[in-house]
């Protein structure tokens, strides 16, 4: 029922914006005062635009700079241009990696706000652990984190010992026969369709080098259902699955059998940005929403409903107002500090921040994060049933001694080896290599034609994979 809610409320939401046709960042507001509506362009959910919207209209900021009213428009990454093209404000929220393709594509403003530019390198650190939390490209900035997301899984430690299955610690701990279970255990989402898989998909890639990395990861997803809602772990569906860290955190809260694991040496910090967008009709106060979010905003990810990192920690310091209190813990706290509040975030975000991550190169995966997307969609998403019936067939034969340990490794090589496929452009037959990832990175985001074909192809060398490694496996049981 609560999933059927959620499902009705983005369909509402969804066609709300798709309906208006338009966006208006209009000066007048319902009583006929003069004021600025600030349009802001976000992945961030409806809990989040509530919490904001109630706390930044009541700021100072907001009176000062004539912002009546905020208008987010929560839409997929793919609708994002067409929304910035007709005038939105700012951009919020959706990872690193989609902020870079807005970067890329032109539709990103650099900051000019001093105010703004005078937080980093103070209250805002120019990288942590190792990652960005800017971009500046020519001595302009043009993303700001906002918050702080690390990357791992959240397992249902119930579900894990209902169905005997041992704890993982790390990404490879998935990627074994333990976890091959029909229906599967372990859950995965489409790379297309979340910026926060696609990175762990890169991290994946190269904590263990490009070509052990896809092995891995398709290992993973032989042993996974491909998921859209992030609450399965928590409702028990599946005992684990790939999560940003507030998800995980948030499955703790709800249910106490959830733990998040960060995986120790293989995972990093992400700072999930803020920017002002290019088309902007507001550019000054659409900058000073980012100060109040870079600032006193921090608040809103205290909320035990929201549970997120701040990348300004100074916010645990800060004493909580009555409004804080009333919109963020339900009239609780007032007068007290955020860290008071909120112990086991703050614990959360050292954790975090201490955690030995992998030396992570941002401009690397920058290089080939669209091939990768449209790759991993079209040979692990699209064609998982085949994937995982295969699997689940190599691992049961071994089990029930039809093939040796040594036919079932080379079962598994078989399995996981790179598909060969036709290059549409030469004609060769190639194989999907990081040199060449990054080669068609570019135009199998903007070619239609060509994403299409390609994607089709890659579809049919894995389907025939699947169906080859069948093949042999009935050659060898002697059927």
């Amino acid at each position: 029922m609560r999933r059927m809610l959620g499902i009705l409320l983005i369909l509402v939401l969804g066609l709300s914006v798709v309906a208006s046709g338009c966006i208006s960042g209009g000066s007048s507001g319902s009583s006929g005062t003069s004021g600025i509506t600030l349009v802001i362009v976000t992945r961030h959910d409806a809990t989040i635009q509530y919490k904001v919207k109630e706390l930044f209209l009541k700021s100072d900021i907001a009176k000062q700079y004539h912002i009546t009213d905020l208008k987010f428009i929560g839409v997929p990454e793919s609708l994002w241009p067409e929304y910035i093209k007709k005038g939105a404000d700012v951009g919020w929220g959706g990872g690193p990696t989609l902020f870079d393709d807005m970067y890329k594509m032109g539709y990103l403003a650099p900051i000019t706000d001093q105010k703004v530019l005078g937080l980093i390198g103070k209250q805002i650190p120019k990288e942590l652990a190792g990652m960005p939390m800017i971009r500046e490209e020519d001595g302009k900035v043009y993303w700001i984190a906002a918050a702080l997301s690390s990357f791992g899984f959240t397992v249902n430690k119930q579900v894990l010992e209902k169905q005997g299955l041992p704890f993982p610690h790390k990404w490879e701990d998935i990627a074994t026969a333990d976890w091959a279970r029909d229906p599967p255990m372990y859950g995965i989402a489409d790379p297309t369709r979340s910026t926060s898989n696609t990175r762990i998909y890169q991290i994946i890639l190269q904590a263990f080098g490009w070509d052990e990395g896809w092995r891995i990861m398709t290992l993973i997803a032989a042993n996974s259902k491909v998921y859209e809602a992030s609450d399965a772990v928590i409702n028990g569906e599946i005992a684990a699955g790939n999560t940003i860290d507030f998800y995980g955190y948030t499955a703790m809260k709800q249910n106490p059998n959830c733990v998040y694991v960060i995986p120790e040496g293989e995972s990093i910090i992400n700072g999930d940005p803020i920017a002002l967008l290019k088309y902007s009709k507001h550019p000054e106060a659409a900058q000073a929403f980012i100060y109040w979010v870079l600032t006193e905003g921090q608040a809103v990810w205290m909320s035990p409903d929201i549970n997120r990192l701040p990348i300004n920690a100074e916010i645990f310091n800060k004493t909580i107002t009555e409004e804080e209190a009333k919109v963020l813990f339900k009239g609780n706290y007032a007068g007290e500090t955020f860290a008071k509040a909120r112990p086991t975030l703050l614990k959360a975000y050292k954790l975090s921040i201490s955690s030995k991550g992998i030396p992570f190169d941002d401009n690397r995966a920058l290089k080939t994060v669209n091939a990768l997307q449209y790759y991993f969609k079209a040979t692990l998403i699209d064609v998982n049933g085949p994937l995982h019936q295969a699997w689940i067939a190599i691992v049961n034969a071994y089990k029930n001694g039809k093939i040796t340990k040594e036919q079932f490794e080379q079962l598994k090589d078989e399995l996981t080896a790179p598909i060969q496929f036709k290059d549409p452009e030469t004609g060769k037959m190639v194989t999907f290599t990081e040199e060449y990832a990054a080669k068609i990175n570019d135009k199998i985001a903007t070619d239609a034609g060509f994403q299409s074909q390609l994607t089709q192809e890659w579809r049919n060398a894995a389907q025939a994979k699947y169906q080859k490694v069948m093949d042999d496996l009935k050659k060898m049981e002697g059927s």
